[in-house]
């Protein structure tokens, strides 16, 4: 996968385009003015009492409706109806309850069940989402889904604020109005610290926005990975240069002796991170083999303090050149070197000699240079 291959995949996943997001928010007004009208009214409460209880019967543990406009009078319904009071999951999409209907429905103990919640499409702003981050009923909450909602940087910062949340695994906003500043409260909020997955396609994000939520993604990958004991061999994950930052910045590297970075399309972004990190200095083994690295990121590992323990490094099938491998040949901090490759780059008779005759490399038990 090629760094033009992920910068596309980055905008596909967060940006469609801008008349898309002004669509959705074009239908949200109309639908409110559609209702002022008169043209749609809420249901019945009689008629949402049967349909509720109908529901209910099936499963007294979710409750899902869908398209149905309940408004403020239904959420009133729902929040003093004992009915819900086993309900874990609640599904309320596209429902018309609005900041003033989600607020009701929130501050109801019967609904502390709940696990699930999905308000999507009620045209909640950031006054419904500070109800819901306030909200003391919500603490058993694990996934809550506000999908096609107006909610933008207050509600987003009220949310990663939030003591209430703790238990929140999953958050989606998609289709809201959030952009960098509310993106990165999310990702670092110091609250919500269960959380594994947040969506936020379709939102205001500049490409530092986008890397922001794909570097979360990665940390969320890492952690299961080093749960597992694996987080050590990444060879073949193509997680790119902003994966790599990403690893770094979860600080979960700080344990490793050997880190396998094979074949991840990385460029000398990712090794300038790697060598100034000051998360490495345990690291004994390190492999670089089959990226894109260049005398640029040679000279970066070669200067690197952080890496100073390093017996084994591997830069097989890289970009190196003569002044690349001349700079590694006088590397003091890679005097501890037992193992250096680099078969495969572009390395000539000159960084050959140079390595060859290394004063600083005098470690190297199996020197094996490989050249073309």
């Amino acid at each position: 996968m090629t760094k033009t291959t992920i910068d596309a995949r980055l905008n596909s996943a967060f940006q469609k385009n801008a008349s898309r997001q002004n669509g959705w928010i074009a239908l949200g007004i109309l639908t409110i003015f559609i209702f002022s009208l008169g043209v749609a009214s809420p249901m019945p409460q009689d008629e949402l009492r049967k349909y509720v209880e109908k529901k209910i019967k099936r499963n007294d543990q979710a409750l899902r409706i869908r398209s149905k406009l309940l408004g403020l009078q239904g959420a009133k319904f729902l929040a003093g109806s004992p009915l819900l009071k086993n309900v874990k999951t609640l599904v309320l999409f596209d429902t018309g309850l609005g900041d003033i209907g989600t607020q009701v429905l929130v501050e109801s103990k019967i609904l502390k069940n709940l696990i699930s919640l999905n308000l999507g499409g009620n045209n909640i702003g950031d006054e419904g989402a500070k109800k819901i981050a306030h909200s003391s009923n919500l603490t058993n909450l694990e996934e809550l889904d506000l999908y096609r909602n107006q909610i933008g940087n207050e509600g987003a910062s009220a949310l990663a604020n939030s003591k209430n949340l703790k238990n929140l695994k999953i958050l989606l906003l998609n289709f809201n109005s959030i952009d960098d500043i509310g993106a990165g409260r999310l990702v670092n909020s110091t609250h919500l610290i269960k959380l594994e997955k947040l969506g936020l396609t379709e939102n205001l994000l500049s490409v530092k926005g986008k890397e922001i939520c794909v570097k979360f993604d990665f940390g969320q990958r890492f952690k299961k990975l080093h749960q597992s004991g694996r987080l050590h061999n990444l060879e073949t994950f193509y997680i790119g240069d902003l994966g790599v930052e990403a690893l770094l910045e979860t600080l979960l590297v700080k344990s490793l002796s050997e880190l396998n970075l094979k074949n991840n399309n990385l460029t000398d972004r990712a090794i300038l991170a790697l060598a100034n990190s000051p998360h490495l200095t345990n690291l004994k083994s390190l492999n670089l083999a089959g990226n894109q690295i260049t005398d640029q990121g040679a000279t970066a590992l070669a200067e690197s303090k952080t890496l100073k323990n390093l017996k084994t490094l591997n830069l097989n099938n890289n970009s190196i050149g003569d002044e690349g491998a001349k700079i590694l040949a006088a590397a003091n901090h890679l005097s501890q070197l037992e193992k250096l490759t680099l078969e495969e780059n572009q390395i000539g008779p000159i960084g050959a000699k140079a390595l060859a005759e290394s004063t600083s490399l005098q470690n190297l038990a199996h020197p094996i240079f490989g050249f073309h």
